[in-house]
């Protein structure tokens, strides 16, 4: 079974959801029945490993991530378009005893989160934009993933809205994938360094 390029040696790949046992049978079937507001995704769009992304490493030194990895388009994506799945362990979020730089909501209501620290596929390489650009150019968001039949975390190309003269929107072949961590990841990190 293939990984991506880059992946690190000795780090589990995921190519499905991996539900942690504090999972209860009510929060499994809350996440195993698709919401209406939630927009669908085929097989196809879900493949592992992605062929929409690459990791690379940074080695930009004005960047906040240098030496580290980032995840960057392996083809041009227009806007709307799902990237990829974030894969982790998918927990109950009550359970979430240590902090994790890769733990994200994916159902507050069921109380369920989706942590990617210690396992995850390409989608735990995408950094945020501060320091980098002046605005991310893709976001989190919820998506029925068909190919598990559950709700999962998705990252999406922004866009849609108005575009800058020049600017045909999306994300470029060899650009960094950007999304925002949001201000409560960067007030908690703050808080940390006190």
């Amino acid at each position: 079974m293939s990984k991506p390029k880059n992946w690190p040696d000795g780090f589990p790949y995921l190519r499905a959801p991996l539900h942690s046992r504090d999972v209860t049978a009510a929060q499994i079937k809350a996440l195993r029945t698709k919401p209406d507001d939630v927009p669908s995704a085929p097989a196809s769009a879900t493949q592992t490993p992605s062929p929409l992304v690459k990791i690379q490493r940074i080695s930009e030194p004005s960047h906040p991530a240098n030496g580290q990895h980032g995840l960057f388009a392996a083809q041009n994506l227009r806007p709307g378009t799902l990237i990829v799945a974030y894969l982790g362990r998918v927990h109950s979020g009550a359970a979430s005893a240590e902090e994790s730089d890769y733990d994200l909501w994916l159902d507050r209501g069921a109380d369920v989160a989706v942590d990617a620290a210690r396992e995850g596929n390409e989608g735990r390489f995408v950094n945020d934009y501060r320091g980098v650009r002046e605005r991310a150019n893709a976001q989190f968001g919820n998506v029925w993933c068909e190919r598990w039949g559950e709700v999962c975390v998705g990252i999406w190309v922004l866009g849609g809205g108005a575009k800058k003269k020049g600017d045909g929107g999306g994300i470029r072949k060899g650009e960094e994938i950007l999304v925002s961590y949001g201000k409560g990841f960067w007030d908690e990190r703050r808080r940390d360094e006190d």
